[in-house]
């Protein structure tokens, strides 16, 4: 799947995009006050959450080091 590190740039690219993604929703989903919205951000959450498990399945499966995925741009370890 990552050949080269243009691919491992990219798709870091992609798994930092997803993380966000997830705690966005999670943000979302910790602020919403409208009962009609609940589900929306129910399913929102669970979509973004489902999306980066599977990247970073995917990323364990190509030999992406954990350390490397949770390393910011900065190079610190992130939780």
């Amino acid at each position: 799947m990552l050949e080269d590190s243009g691919d491992r740039g990219e798709f870091m690219e992609i798994l930092t995009e997803a993380k966000e993604e997830w705690v966005q929703a999670q943000n979302y989903f910790d602020n919403v006050s409208e009962p009609d919205l609940v589900d929306y951000a129910i399913y929102r959450l669970e979509a973004a959450k489902k999306r980066y498990m599977y990247l970073m399945k995917q990323a364990r499966t190509s030999g992406i080091s954990n350390e490397l995925i949770l390393k910011d741009e900065s190079g610190q370890i992130i939780n």
